[in-house]
C-alpha cells in the first residue's frame, strides 16, 4: 500500500553506501556528532546522568564497542556511545511506568527499528523479554537489522519481521508493547494512521513514542495526536528525556518520551 510505504524523509538517497557499511556511525540512523552540543562534554554529562539513574546496573550489564562505525568515547574508564546511553534512558522510562523488568514472557515490537539498536539492548537488559521484534518500512533497514541482530547472536529473541508480514504476525501472536523512537515524525500521516489501525486492531496495549520535539508532530509540521485518539490510544505519561533541567540544555539530543495505553470505547 503506497499510503504506508511512500516516505516523507526516508527516500532512496537518505542513506549512502557508506552509511550502509558503517550503519552505527554518525548518519541518518542515529545522529552522534552533528547538532547542538553533540560533543565529548555532552557525552560525559549524559554518561554521569545515566549512572545516577541506573538502579538496575545496566551500565555494567550492557557493553559498548566500535563495530560498524559506532562513535564511542572513553568516559569513566569505559566506552560509551549514544546508542548505549539513549537505549538505557529509554529502557528506564519503560521501567518507570510499566515495570518492564517484572513482566513475564514479554513481547515488544519496535516500529521503525533502524539497525536494531534498541532490540539489541533491551533483550540483553532483561531475560524476561521473550521477543523484541523489529520492523521498518525502509527495506535497507530490514536488511541491516537482520544482519546486525544475527551478528549479536540474538536472532532467537530479537527477530526482524518484514513490513509485508507484520499484520499476519500480529494476527497470530500477542504483542504487549510497541515502540516508535524518532520514527513517526519521519512518516506521512497515512503511514502513521495505518500503524495505529493495526496496533488497535490486534490489541497492542502500550505504545511508547519519541517524537523529534516536545509535540507529536511530523517533520513537515503536521500534528498526529488526533490519530492516536481516534484509535483509542490515551496518553498516560509524557516525560522529558532528562529529569535534570541542565541536561535538557546540554545533554545528548534532548527529547520527550510519550506513553499511551489502548482503551476500548
Amino acid at each position: 500500500d503506497e499510503a504506508v510505504t511512500t516516505p516523507l524523509d526516508w527516500t532512496g538517497d537518505h542513506v549512502s553506501p557508506d552509511d550502509i557499511l558503517y550503519f552505527r556511525g554518525d548518519n541518518a540512523y542515529l545522529w552522534q556528532l552533528r547538532g547542538v552540543h553533540m560533543n565529548v562534554l555532552a557525552y560525559a554529562l549524559t554518561t554521569y546522568y545515566v549512572k545516577s539513574i541506573d538502579n538496575l546496573g545496566l551500565m555494567e550489564k550492557l557493553e559498548d564497542d566500535t563495530y560498524f562505525g559506532n562513535c564511542c568515547f572513553n568516559i569513566d574508564n569505559r566506552l560509551v556511545s549514544r546508542d548505549l546511553l539513549d537505549s538505557i534512558i529509554e529502557i528506564y522510562f519503560l521501567e518507570k511506568y510499566l515495570k518492564l523488568s517484572s513482566f513475564k514472557n514479554l513481547t515488544v515490537l519496535d516500529i521503525g527499528a533502524g539497525y536494531g539498536r534498541l532490540a539489541h539492548r533491551i533483550v540483553n537488559a532483561f531475560p524476561n523479554i521473550e521477543q523484541c521484534l523489529c520492523t521498518d518500512a525502509f527495506p535497507v533497514s530490514t536488511f541491516i537489522s537482520e544482519y546486525y541482530l544475527r551478528f549479536r547472536n540474538l536472532e532467537e529473541r530479537a527477530k526482524v519481521i518484514p513490513l509485508d508480514e507484520i499484520e499476519e504476525f500480529l494476527r497470530n501472536n500477542t504483542v504487549d508493547i510497541a515502540l516508535n523512537i524518532h520514527s513517526f515524525p519521519e512518516c506521512k500521516l497515512s503511514a502513521i494512521e495505518w500503524w495505529l489501525s493495526v496496533l488497535s486492531k490486534y490489541g497492542v496495549k502500550y505504545l511508547m513514542i519519541v517524537p523529534n520535539s516536545d509535540q507529536l508532530m511530523t517533520n513537515d509540521g503536521l500534528d498526529f495526536s488526533p490519530i492516536l485518539e481516534n484509535y483509542g490510544y490515551k496518553r498516560i505519561a509524557k516525560d522529558p528525556k532528562y529529569e535534570d533541567p541542565v541536561l535538557r540544555m546540554y545533554g545528548l539530543y534532548p527529547a520527550y518520551y510519550f506513553l499511551f495505553e489502548h482503551r476500548q470505547g
